[in-house]
């Protein structure tokens, strides 16, 4: 009888990227994690020959790998403009990412349990390359009506959240967007000194109607464990003065952000 023949191993024919060192990664990913960095970079939505021409590849070549990105929703082209940016996807796994900080993620509890004491609105905001991010809000009273959603940018220099940061934060870091706002609300380095110190002096950054009319707002940093500032923790309150030195809402909110940066182990750099 004649023995079986070992049957035909299965073939399986990989990519180019695939076929040699596995350690090496697939690069078809590299290159699409090089264009969603590109996205990241800009700072609107932007045409794909400048898009193309900041990642240094065909236009051709950067399109067909938008086509699939934009499938799995972590880019989208406008279609009126025919702009490309970053889509719903990317925003979630930014999200995620952030949510996974253990301190943001206790200070969103701690947002959470302020909003609901005091009747207020209020944000989580993060520093990023343009300044002050919102990454988290809550409504534990009235919603206040404003355009401030997730991802927003907020002012360095007239909001709450961005007094706080620039309260907080190493000059080197907050630099570059508090000169681009000098220049625009024409202050100098005086008057934001001043701001700087009152801000510190109180323990909390307040504003009154400046953004929103009416809007008491109040902000304060929470710290990570090497003492830099891990996100700021705003309220919101529709009615005027609410948020002001002396009043029950004022003590209330530096005894709360004092108890949980003590908790939590994070304590203020020296010299910010």
């Amino acid at each position: 009888m004649t023995p079986a023949q070992p049957s035909n191993p299965t073939v399986i024919d990989l990519p180019e990227e695939e076929a040699g060192d596995t350690r090496k990664g697939i690069q078809s990913i590299e290159v699409g994690g090089r264009i969603i960095s590109a996205l990241c970079d800009f700072q609107y939505p932007v045409p794909l020959k400048d898009l193309a021409a900041a990642v240094g590849m065909p236009a051709a070549k950067v399109h067909r790998y938008l086509t699939s990105l934009a499938r799995i929703g972590l880019a989208y082209q406008d279609e009126q403009s025919g702009l490309y940016g970053l889509g719903p996807m990317a925003l979630r796994m930014g999200l995620s990412a952030i949510e996974r900080n253990d301190v943001v993620m206790r200070a969103g509890r701690l947002l959470r349990a302020l909003t609901l004491d005091w009747r207020s609105s209020g944000h989580l905001a993060i520093w990023g390359e343009r300044g002050p991010v919102l990454i988290r809000t809550e409504h534990g009273g009235p919603p206040v009506i404003s355009t401030m959603g997730l991802g927003t940018v907020m002012p360095l220099l007239r909001s709450a959240t961005g007094q706080a940061f620039l309260a907080a934060m190493p000059r080197s870091a907050i630099e570059h967007v508090m000169r681009a706002e000098q220049d625009i609300l024409h202050w100098d380095d005086q008057k934001v000194e001043g701001l700087i110190v009152s801000t510190q002096a109180r323990g909390a950054a307040v504003i009154e109607g400046d953004i929103v009319p009416g809007l008491s707002a109040i902000s304060a940093p929470v710290f990570n464990l090497d003492g830099s500032v891990a996100c700021c923790v705003t309220l919101m309150n529709p009615k005027a003065n609410y948020f002001q030195p002396g009043h029950p809402a004022f003590d209330a909110f530096l005894r709360a952000i004092a108890q949980f940066n003590k908790d939590w182990g994070g304590d203020a750099r020296s010299s910010p």
